[in-house]
C-alpha cells in the first residue's frame, strides 16, 4: 500500500510539471466522417493509397510518432511538432482528409503516465483498449478553475490506484479541460466500463467516456521498456 501510494505522489507530481511546460506532443482523433460523399470503389482505394503514403512520410521525417486504427473505423494520430497551427497544417494536406473520409480533433497532448515511441518498420501489431474521455459543455463552462482543478487531480488519484486492476499502460490529458485518455491492454468490457462509471470525471458528469479497441504498433507508448 505504501508503495501504491507512493506511486501515485509521483503520477501527482509530474502532472503539475508537465502541466507547466509547453506539451510537444498533439493529439489527433480521426473520426469517420458519416456524411462522406459517395465514392467509386477505385477512388476510395486511391485516397487510402496517398492517405497512407502522407502518414509514411510523416513519420519518416519523426513528426508522426504514432498512429493506429480503431476497430469499427477511424483511429488516431500522436504528431511530435512545434505548434498546434503546424499539426493543423498537415493535418489538412492529408489525402483522406482533404477527401472529407474523416472529420478530426485537434488537441495538445500531455503525456501524465508512459511516453510515445516510435516504432521502427519491424514492429508487430498490437490490440488495445482505448478511452477518451469528452467534456460536458454546459457543466465545464460553468465550472470554476479551482473546481477543475480539484476533479482533475481525483481522477489522477482514481487512475493511479487502479492501474493494476485495469492494466493502465498510459495516459494522457487534453490540456485545460478538454478531456483525455487512457490506454489499456485488453480486459474484460464489462468490468471497465462499470469501473469508469466511478472514476470522479465520469462521476460528477463533467465528462463522458468512450471505450474503444485500438490496434497500434506494439511498444508505441513505451509499454515495453519498463
Amino acid at each position: 500500500m505504501k508503495h501504491l501510494s507512493l506511486f501515485a505522489f509521483i503520477i501527482l507530481l509530474s502532472l503539475r510539471i508537465f502541466s507547466q511546460a509547453a506539451p510537444s506532443y498533439y493529439f489527433v482523433m480521426l473520426n469517420t466522417n458519416h456524411n462522406k460523399p459517395k465514392l467509386s470503389e477505385e477512388e476510395v482505394n486511391r485516397i487510402q493509397v496517398a492517405h497512407l503514403a502522407n502518414m509514411d512520410s510523416l513519420a519518416n521525417i519523426g513528426q508522426l510518432v504514432a498512429t493506429g486504427p480503431f476497430h469499427g473505423g477511424g483511429g488516431l494520430f500522436i504528431f511530435r511538432a512545434g505548434s498546434l497551427e503546424s499539426v493543423d497544417k498537415m493535418l489538412k494536406s492529408d489525402p483522406a482528409v482533404k477527401a472529407n473520409r474523416f472529420t478530426t480533433e485537434l488537441y495538445p497532448l500531455q503525456m501524465i503516465l508512459g511516453s510515445v515511441c516510435p516504432q521502427k518498420d519491424d514492429y508487430e501489431m498490437a490490440e488495445y483498449q482505448f478511452i477518451k474521455y469528452s467534456p460536458v459543455a454546459e457543466k465545464i463552462n460553468g465550472a470554476s478553475e479551482k473546481k477543475y482543478s480539484k476533479l482533475n487531480t481525483r481522477h489522477t488519484k482514481f487512475f493511479t490506484e487502479n492501474i493494476f486492476s485495469i492494466r493502465l499502460i498510459a495516459a494522457g490529458n487534453f490540456g485545460s479541460s478538454n478531456g483525455g485518455f487512457l490506454i489499456t491492454e485488453k480486459i474484460d468490457e464489462e468490468k471497465l466500463e462499470r469501473l469508469l462509471m466511478y472514476d470522479p470525471w465520469v462521476k460528477s458528469g463533467y465528462f463522458t467516456s468512450t471505450l474503444k479497441v485500438l490496434w497500434i504498433a506494439e511498444g508505441s507508448f513505451c509499454e515495453n521498456d519498463n
